[in-house]
């Protein structure tokens, strides 16, 4: 790019306008006519470019910005579609299965709350879905509390706690993968830091669920369904400890730093094996697997639901986001527009990492409840708040780990949300009834708040790594 030509730095007014147009354009897209978030990034340009061109770029000028930013979402992308295959081939293996099986049998009526937590848990971080678990355990969770005269809004919440956990924390969800791509951190980095606000969360959750469920421990469950499930498993695929390998040998690389890729696909390979070896599959099965996802008709809906996801181009569209996201973000990094909407916040911000944190909870949750969608949301306050961290010399794992104790977590929360939404279409419950008992969704961003305000695990640079970075992201 040529840098002879003196450009010109945008005003305020005419930053917040841009801003304004992209925020509006996204959200009537996406709320009014139900468009993904994808097709309304991608028409944003339509806006960004005129802008930038006002300002004095051309247009090869605007593309080679964004090209040279949109390098950075390679590795997130790489392993975006190596979960993928990973989904796949873990389900053909029977590894998921298996993880669903266990969760069933250890359902009883004292302890129903804390078991239906933990079934929602399991089976969303072996899938990496909220609203596939929804679909799937949740309603089965629901049928066995309604059974048993258990609250549809204590039920629900239990269950929506469970699901987002693992939507939260699973590297297989396309949330955790989109949170960490924009804020430029790795997915394994990113979870790692998300434990320490998560799992002390989780762990209150277990107490206020088990106490709470002990008012029911005399009633009965009508266990039919339960044995369904578990049947239909059991006769489609090995239930076994065979069958979880694949988990184990995927946490070891990751303890063991070995790269995310790598990991990713060598356990998903290893699963493709056991599928070839003990489930009998052909490898020609195996490979359509990993494009287009495992398909199975086991006969029951809540199974076929559960079973037939995964493969490279379920992950196409997340791929898309990420790579428009990145583009659309650096072109307005670049060109000055993000530096002038920031510098009033920074002002009003001063030296306060409370006011930070604070800002950065405020701006999530407006955002959540305006665009109705927590994806909008992580790349909303991702791409405005990340300058701001690192003047703090905050990492991106500590804004990443922000963004979903309170995007994610906080969706459910907000009634007119989309997951709000889709739980109470998908339980046949009120937001308004199961909004009090998602307990995940309430804790967790006070433990992140406290964490923000005392210092305690944010992570920051050195002046060395802040010099590198700022070194690395010069516009060649």
């Amino acid at each position: 790019m040529s840098k002879n030509i003196e450009k010109r730095k945008p005003t305020f007014q005419f930053a917040a306008l841009v801003m304004l147009a992209i925020i509006s354009l996204t959200t009537v897209g996406m709320v009014v006519f139900k468009a993904s978030i994808t097709t309304m990034f991608l028409l944003s340009w339509l806006i960004v470019v005129p802008a930038a061109m006002k300002l004095g770029y051309t247009n090869s000028e605007i593309e080679e910005l964004g090209f040279e930013v949109g390098k950075g979402a390679f590795q997130s992308n790489i392993i975006i579609l190596s979960v993928g295959v990973l989904i796949a081939t873990w389900i053909a293996a029977g590894t998921i299965p298996t993880i669903v099986y266990g969760g069933l049998t250890i359902i009883t009526p004292k302890y129903f709350l804390v078991t239906t937590l933990i079934v929602c848990s399991l089976t969303s971080l072996a899938t990496g879905t909220s609203w596939g678990t929804l679909g799937t355990s949740g309603i089965a969770m629901m049928s066995i509390g309604t059974s048993m005269g258990v609250p549809a809004g204590l039920t629900a919440g239990a269950i929506i706690s469970g699901a987002f956990f693992g939507d939260k924390i699973s590297p297989l969800s396309d949330s955790t993968n989109l949170s960490a791509a924009v804020c430029k951190t790795d997915v394994i980095t990113h979870i790692k830091h998300m434990t320490l606000s998560t799992v002390p969360a989780y762990i209150i959750c277990v107490v206020l669920y088990t106490v709470i469920g002990f008012k029911y421990a005399n009633n009965t469950i009508d266990y039919n369904q339960i044995n369904q499930v578990m049947k239909v498993l059991n006769a489609n695929f090995n239930i076994g400890f065979v069958a979880i390998i694949p988990i184990i040998f995927l946490f070891t690389l990751l303890l063991l730093q070995k790269p995310a890729i790598v990991s990713i696909l060598a356990s998903g390979i290893l699963g493709a094996v056991i599928a070839f070896i003990q489930e009998g599959e052909s490898i020609n099965s195996l490979l359509n697997y990993m494009l287009n996802g495992f398909s199975i008709d086991t006969g029951l809906t809540y199974t076929d639901q559960l079973l037939n996801r995964g493969g490279i181009m379920s992950m196409a569209e997340t791929v898309l986001l990420v790579f428009v996201v990145f583009v659309i973000a650096g072109i307005l990094q670049k060109t000055g527009f993000l530096d002038v909407l920031i510098q009033p916040i920074l002002s009003k911000i001063g030296n306060s990492r409370a006011k930070l944190v604070g800002s950065t909870f405020i701006a999530s949750y407006l955002a959540n409840a305006f665009s109705s969608s927590m994806m909008f949301t992580s790349v909303f306050v991702g791409t405005i708040m990340s300058p701001l961290y690192k003047d703090f010399k905050l990492k991106p794992e500590n804004l990443s780990r922000i963004i979903q104790d309170t995007a994610t977590l906080g969706a459910p929360l907000i009634p007119w949300n989309s997951n709000a939404i889709f739980c109470s279409q998908t339980l046949g419950v009120s937001p308004f009834e199961f909004i009090p008992y998602c307990f995940l969704s309430w804790i967790t961003p006070v433990i992140t708040f406290i964490y923000g305000v005392t210092g305690f695990t944010m992570n920051t640079y050195t002046d060395e790594e802040l010099k590198i970075i700022e070194k690395s992201e010069e516009v060649i």
